[in-house]
């Protein structure tokens, strides 16, 4: 349909602007992956927390629109930040080297729009660039546009500058465009990508209409200016909150009506339960090292969470609400000292008996919270002299539920793989790990983890991965110590067979500043192997520094050493929370090579897991997938193993510190979401 005249295009889009408008304009992507038009961009970012993936046939290169897919996925990392990656390919199964492909392009974009413009002047202002610091770069494009919307007609129009090296004269120069959606589900687009005119159908589901805040979309070419078509332009794509997002920083979105009375009944009765019946109901929701005493008129109990393995700041909040439902006057006057009208908590969470965490706040202003959202001023986090908090009180109860031998069998998706390279579009090797974790005395436990290979592409099976393709094996073997020291340092020894065939032993040690924003870790290692292949002995030695923002919910950490292949160098990682789903953008410099890697680490269980008993079956907290290119050369060869760690999942990070999130700088700025966990443990356990 590309060459239906543009003025029939234009008078059948002008014709339509009599009847009412009925919605707003959707934020939607591009032909090319950044939130757009078709080529063009607007100036519009994707919201902080959701993310897009997209499909689209029609790509400009060398000289026409060629027939090549596009894969693109992108996110709202920060308020008014948009990154995001493409792969575009011809066909997904030849060796470039010895068949011959086409192309096969990996590739990253970004796009930042200015902050309160619009409040001042009625318009938005974005900066972007495409294909950023590949070393073979097919698509290089930068830009500027500017965008402004006319509620009253539905329509945003947009115009701006760019210089780009795409085929066509795409982007290369002034563009300008126009989006005009008359309804809910559909949305029209016209522009001049430089170049050309070209317009589009989109239709898509309404805002709010699916679960969750997910929306799907399709366009569709109506017309295009460029004749050197192959293909027809059309594209696919979802978006989506990460998980969590939405749960951290607004009200429980799917509260139920009633919730209200709920909340109501459970917080009436607190005065009227005794210490038993507040024990009994933090064992029945699966708590467990559970210790119950008093500091002068303080209660104190001490605790540790196994069941929300998303974020530990939720089984905090189910145990705060818990406990403000079944502490009351009755308890409190049993206390020395007791003040029936000063209800102070103090609450200590554990991992593996050692103390993490203490949470300080007054009952009667936590129930209020819980009450109305309004957050309770008497709330405090520590991570200081943890060792002696939990020395201080006089223990009434002591360790109710002990979590001894309490064995975790953890089941993942474990995969070696390759994106977008001269052998295939998406090589892998696919298998199911599963990782047998069992506590034993304090800070003490044995880590097991077998390896089932499931299936392998062509290249690993017999070919250029053949060699990385996984093993039925046992590849982790590991006893763990962790110890509490002096000056709220922590340390882990472990000792045992890592990475199949190595044996020997490792040390992690880490500090955090009192906030928690700041961060110094080391870690050393010694490894031998048993394999002829291998016989060179593994010593990483490495040091970082972590700087934490939750309340831009940023963290930067630079670290640098000897790495597990030897190699030296330092590696940089800005990482963006988006609820409990993790985005990575690393850039490693090593033995005079650099890198740069986009992760995403989402948790792959449920939010509320099985209660922990001497056998408990779960997925796991954290699960990565990452991309990586080579910056800086002409050439973009694979990376052999540069910048690796030893790979000990059961570090102190995601063992002991939640994800390098259990802090109090992080639950000083998201203490709502302390309440939404109660409030979603009341609609899917206490009144489902």
């Amino acid at each position: 349909m590309h060459n239906t005249p543009l003025r029939t295009v234009v008078f059948c889009l002008l014709s339509t602007l009599s009847y009412p408008a009925l919605a707003q304009v959707d934020v939607l992507p591009s032909q090319q992956g950044f939130s757009g038009l078709i080529f063009t961009p607007n100036a519009q970012t994707l919201a902080t927390g959701k993310g897009s993936a997209s499909f689209g046939q029609g790509v400009p290169y060398r000289g026409r629109i060629s027939e090549l897919d596009s894969w693109y996925v992108n996110a709202g990392v920060f308020p008014h930040l948009e990154v995001g990656g493409r792969i575009v390919t011809q066909e997904y199964q030849s060796n470039c080297y010895t068949e011959g492909c086409g192309i096969r392009d990996l590739s990253a974009t970004a796009k930042f729009q200015l902050p309160y413009l619009q409040d001042i002047t009625g318009f938005n202002l974005a900066f972007g660039a495409q294909d950023i610091g590949g070393a073979a770069s097919n698509f290089d494009a930068y830009f500027v546009v500017a965008d402004t919307q006319v509620d009253a007609l539905s329509l945003r129009l947009s115009a701006g500058y760019g210089k780009s090296d795409l085929s066509l004269g795409v982007l290369d120069g002034p563009f300008a465009g126009a989006e005009w959606q008359p309804f809910d589900f559909v949305q029209l687009a016209g522009e001049y990508d430089a170049q050309q005119f070209n317009a589009a159908l989109r239709v898509m589901t309404p805002q709010d209409a699916l679960p969750y805040g997910a929306q799907f979309a399709a366009q569709y070419q109506l017309y295009s200016g460029h004749d050197n078509q192959d293909q027809t332009l059309w594209a696919v794509s979802a978006s989506v909150p990460f998980f969590g997002e939405t749960f951290t920083r607004k009200k429980y979105s799917q509260i139920k009506p009633d919730t209200q009375t709920q909340i109501n009944s459970e917080l009436a009765n607190a005065d009227s339960n005794s210490m038993t019946q507040l024990i009994g109901q933090l064992e029945q929701e699966g708590f467990v090292n559970i210790r119950v005493g008093s500091n002068l008129d303080t209660l104190v109990i001490a605790l540790e969470n196994k069941r929300y393995q998303h974020n530990d700041i939720d089984g905090v909040g189910v145990a705060l609400g818990i406990i403000a439902a079944h502490s009351g006057e009755g308890i409190f006057a049993d206390l020395p000292r007791g003040n029936r009208h000063a209800q102070k908590l103090q609450l200590i969470l554990l991992h593996n008996k050692l103390p993490m965490l203490a949470i300080n706040t007054e009952l009667q202003c936590y129930r209020d919270f819980l009450k109305t959202g309004i957050e309770c001023q008497h709330l405090e986090f520590s991570n200081q002299s943890l060792t002696a908090k939990l020395e201080q009180p006089h223990w009434h109860y002591q360790t109710s539920n002990d979590g001894f031998a309490y064995s975790e069998l953890t089941f993942t998706p474990v995969m070696n793989y390759a994106v977008a390279t001269e052998y295939g579009f998406f090589d892998y090797s696919i298998g199911l790990g599963s990782n047998l974790y069992t506590p034993l005395w304090k800070g003490a436990a044995i880590d097991v983890r077998h390896i089932l290979p499931i299936a392998n592409s062509d290249d690993y099976d017999d070919g250029y991965y053949q060699s990385s393709a996984l093993q039925n094996e046992i590849d982790r073997a590991l006893l763990h110590q962790a110890f509490r020291l002096p000056a709220d340092m922590m340390t882990q020894f472990s000792f045992g067979v890592i990475r199949s065939d190595y044996y020997g032993a490792q040390n992690e040690t880490q500090w955090y500043s009192a906030q928690g924003m700041h961060n110094l870790g080391f870690e050393a290692g010694y490894f031998e192997s048993d394999n002829r292949t291998e016989s060179e002995a593994r010593t990483p030695l490495l040091a970082h520094y972590r700087f934490s923002m939750a309340q831009w919910n940023w963290q930067m950490q630079v670290q640098g050493g000897e790495f597990w292949g030897g190699d030296q160098g330092v590696k940089a990682t800005s990482s963006h929370w988006l609820g409990d789903t993790r985005l990575d953008a690393s850039y490693l410099n090593s033995e005079k090579e650099q890198f740069v890697t986009l992760n995403i680490a989402i948790p792959l269980t449920f939010w509320r897991g099985m209660k922990p008993d001497y056998f408990t079956v779960r997925g796991a907290s954290e699960w990565n997938f990452s991309v990586q290119t080579r910056v800086g050369e002409t050439h973009n060869q694979l990376n052999t193993g540069l910048g690796q760690d030893a790979n000990n999942y059961h570090n102190l990070d995601r063992q002991y510190f939640d994800r390098a999130r259990l802090n109090p700088n992080y639950f000083t700025h998201n203490p709502l979401r302390l309440r939404n966990a109660y409030l979603r443990y009341l609609d899917e356990v206490r009144y489902p």
